[in-house]
């Protein structure tokens, strides 16, 4: 295990090399990142490459990354692809978009695992992103795709909070 948290704080630190790091994420690493940032707003979206209105609504979630990062703000993409979309095809479209810090990929036994950790009420349906407040609590549940704006408000207002 302290092998894995020390790879885990050398890979997050040196993620801005554009390396397009693809770690696995299961309940305990989704505990360590909420763990890790209590007092931050966290946003996790949940997508793959093969989703077009996820890759459609990825520039937004960056251009939020980009405005808030330096405020209390922390973003956290959870890729959902799989087989052969895992890997190359995923880490390029993650260095087109641009993305400069580590990623993760859905590591549960089933899809029916993850679900049930991140929101009963969750259908499984992509793009899906979560946002918990600074107590780590959720707060938003956004499914499908949405705009800048609409994830800007209720940032904004977990931020004030």
């Amino acid at each position: 295990m302290k092998k894995f948290i020390l790879l885990f704080i050398f890979l997050t630190v040196s993620g801005a090399s554009y390396s397009q790091v693809l770690l696995p994420a299961d309940k305990v690493v989704l505990d360590s990142i909420r763990s890790a940032n209590k007092g931050n707003v966290i946003l996790f979206n949940f997508w793959a490459t093969w989703c077009k209105p996820c890759t459609e609504e990825f520039p937004d979630l960056l251009k939020l990354n980009k405005n808030f990062k330096d405020k209390n703000f922390k973003l956290i993409f959870v890729s959902l692809d799989f087989g052969d979309e895992l890997g190359d095809k995923t880490k390029a479209f993650l260095k087109k978009q641009g993305v400069d810090f580590v990623t993760y990929f859905n590591n549960f036994s089933k899809d029916e695992e993850l679900i049930n950790y991140i929101s009963k009420d969750w259908d499984g349906s992509i793009p899906g992103t979560f946002i918990f407040d600074r107590d780590n609590k959720l707060r938003k549940t956004f499914i499908g795709k949405h705009k800048y704006m609409e994830f800007k408000e209720v940032i904004t207002k977990h931020l004030i909070n």
